[in-house]
């Protein structure tokens, strides 16, 4: 298959990689396998506007078709990367996170293998991944630092921010609940700190920066994209996911949950979903066992100035398109291809921008403002009532 996206018979590279959620799979195997992303994305219908285009490939608004699983070649175990020293200066203050943080952070066991976890308040509940658990039949183990183990309980999954909230009936006595950052205050190059049991090391420290914001991550098929999600180049391998991400001062910053790596294992790109998110989600699942992410119903795709002048687009932008007929962006009044060039007054440079702001500062029924350009040049202003998404049986 051609590495290629096209727009109007213009060729847009197209990166293949892959993507390997971090739990650790049972029978010696490294859990979930890595997923290729495609190179393939659903191709809207031309509309009369652009009726010369040969096809414009649009992003699914929160993700392009998921990755699919890639059989894992079983291999003898590889010494680990050696991580660089950290400067003198940082040494007390990772010592410092570890010892304070580490015993709030658990091992999570399931039939199908292992992951990680926090205790996030003094109720009992634990933040993981939702691919952790997924497969557990709802009850896990789940271990402390010591001897302490006991078994626990799923009472809330969200496979679209891949979370999934435990709850155990006992905690250790020494163990507090960890403090929750802001994502939004964080800077490239800030100092991380990764805790959790990769390949079933228990509590293992590593650090990094934070290597880059606003990311997403594509996950199950069906699945949307998680919006907002941190790079970091601190190890991550699988059994770290539903570990904390934290900054200097020992405050969770994200959770673990992906690699990008050829390999299975840390090449030094390792993602986390924001706290931000986090906060929106879990007290959520905790009431209910569910949570209703904004849905505005369109298909994403960035447009460069050069693109968009190769294509015959008035403008550069991000790409849009109605999803289904009765989406909300379509009852808003968007007919077929636009140029989205602002959201709620703020100029538009990706599609993982609108992703990532619909995500940690929207809720179904809230109202947002889009500025978009039609392919003859007609500018419009559309008032969008977001909606919930489709349940995965409607997708």
């Amino acid at each position: 298959m051609s590495n290629q996206l096209y727009l109007r018979g213009v060729a847009i590279p197209a990166l293949v990689l892959a993507l390997t959620m971090c739990s650790r799979g049972g029978a010696g195997g490294l859990g979930a396998a890595p997923t290729a992303v495609p190179t393939d994305v659903p191709t809207p219908a031309p509309t009369a506007a652009v009726a010369s285009a040969d096809a414009a490939v649009l992003q699914e608004e929160e993700g392009s078709a998921a990755p699919q699983p890639v059989p894992v070649q079983q291999q003898a175990p590889q010494p680990p990367a050696v991580q660089p020293t950290p400067a003198a200066d940082e040494e007390p203050i990772i010592t410092s996170v570890f010892e304070r943080v580490a015993p709030s952070v658990v091992r999570i066991e399931t039939p199908g293998g292992l992951g990680s976890g926090f205790l996030y308040d003094d109720q009992g509940h634990i933040v993981t991944n939702n691919h952790v658990i997924a497969g557990s039949g709802g009850r896990v183990v789940v271990a402390f630092s010591g001897l302490f183990t006991t078994f626990g309980q799923v009472i809330g999954a969200d496979p679209d921010s891949d979370l999934a909230v435990v709850r155990v009936d006992r905690l250790p006595d020494d163990v507090q609940p960890l403090e929750l950052g802001d994502s939004n205050e964080l800077r490239v190059g800030q100092l991380t700190i990764a805790i959790g049991n990769p390949l079933g090391q228990d509590r293992t420290v590593t650090t990094g920066i934070v290597s880059a914001l606003g990311r997403t991550i594509q996950e199950d098929r069906g699945g949307y994209s998680i919006g907002g999600a941190i790079q970091t180049d601190a190890a991550i391998n699988p059994g770290n996911s539903g570990g904390p991400l934290l900054d200097a001062s020992g405050r969770v910053i994200g959770v673990n949950t992906a690699i990008l790596s050829r390999t299975g294992t840390n090449s030094g790109i390792g993602f986390a979903v924001p706290v931000n998110l986090v906060k929106k989600v879990v007290p959520a699942l905790i009431e209910s066992g569910a949570y209703q992410h904004p849905y505005l119903g369109v298909g994403l795709r960035t447009v460069t100035t050069l693109e968009a002048e190769q294509a015959g687009l008035p403008t550069a932008g991000v790409l849009i398109q109605p999803s289904r007929p009765d989406s909300p962006v379509a009852q808003a009044g968007l007919e077929g291809l636009a140029v989205l060039t602002t959201l709620d007054g703020t100029p538009v440079t990706s599609d993982a921008q609108v992703i990532s702001y619909l995500e940690l500062n929207k809720q179904p029924g809230d109202t947002v403002t889009l500025s978009v350009v039609y392919p003859d040049g007609q500018q419009r202003e559309l008032q969008v009532t977001l909606g919930a998404r489709p349940s995965v049986e409607d997708r």
